[in-house]
């Protein structure tokens, strides 16, 4: 007796009007060298060491328990549990207002070998859960723990495949600032950390960001350092690494238009800073970046 098929197979699948002309998509997605791990703690979210600072790989992050608010490059967004967030390489990132000191985010860090332009529609975007993507994050993580020890090549295709229906299910609308924001109460925090950002750019100082906010600068120092878990000058610093980085990731730039726009009118300034962010020169962080 002949096997039946199984039910699921549609009843019938036509003959096609042409053997030339199928479905393609030339700049589909796909990812290389995939990493995936979890965080368990406010503690362990935020990882202070030079290779994440450098951050030059594309953050995939969905949340499992304990929602938060990812800052990115001075912009806010509130986090649920089952919401997804996407950082592009060089984004400076941090994390604020966790709900609970426990937690569980799922992340995945990875390079793109084809199909960064769609990526870009993922950016400053929050995923919130749905049942596509909530059957593919699962698949994705057990892949990564079954595979442990062995070659892990289904872990990419799966990747790929999320990153497809994330793409569907981004929404037409780009987040804002505002509509980021965890809550009024925190949307001093935004307003602070774009004049931050802008402070680079235009050279004011801290005393210029505090009278524009309307504190003092100690009063904005101490309350910005209790709600963010970050100084201003570190966060700043931060920030200038990232733009510094980005920066030198194009080979047409000269080291003294990189300092110039990460906000340095001095180049010996600018190299000691990169000493002190990297242990190593400007030249040979470069060197570094273009592999």
């Amino acid at each position: 007796m002949a096997k039946a098929f199984p039910n699921h197979y549609p009843a019938k699948i036509p003959e096609p009007s042409g053997y030339f002309q199928g479905v393609d998509e030339a700049d589909r997605v796909i990812c290389r060298n995939v990493i995936v791990f979890e965080r368990l703690s406010r503690r362990t979210l935020q990882q202070k060491h030079l290779s994440n600072r450098m951050h030059h790989r594309y953050v995939l992050m969905h949340v499992l328990e304990t929602g938060g608010v990812v800052s990115i490059d001075g912009k806010s967004f509130q986090l649920k549990v089952g919401d997804t967030l996407l950082v592009a390489p060089h984004q400076f990132h941090h994390y604020i207002d966790l709900d609970a000191d426990q937690l569980r985010w799922l992340f995945v860090t990875f390079e793109i070998q084809q199909g960064a332009a769609r990526l870009d529609e993922l950016t400053y975007r929050i995923v919130h859960s749905n049942r596509e993507t909530d059957e593919l994050w699962p698949a994705l993580a057990t892949a990564w723990v079954q595979a442990e020890g062995s070659p892990r090549g289904d872990v990419l295709p799966a990747l790929d495949l999320l990153l497809t229906h994330l793409l569907l299910h981004a929404g037409a609308t780009r987040l804002s600032v505002k509509s980021g924001t965890a809550s009024a109460g925190n949307e001093w925090i935004t307003k602070v950390e774009a004049l931050i950002i802008e402070s680079v750019k235009a050279g004011w100082t801290f005393q210029e960001v505090a009278e524009k906010v309307g504190l003092s600068e100690r009063h904005l120092r101490a309350r910005f350092e209790q709600q963010m878990g970050i100084s201003m000058r570190d966060y700043r610093s931060n920030y200038q690494f990232h733009r510094a980085i980005s920066l030198m990731g194009d080979s047409q730039r000269s080291l003294s238009e990189v300092a110039e726009l990460a906000g340095f009118n001095s180049q010996s300034v600018f190299t000691r800073f990169i000493w002190r962010m990297a242990d190593r020169s400007p030249r040979d962080l470069r060197r570094k970046i273009q592999g």
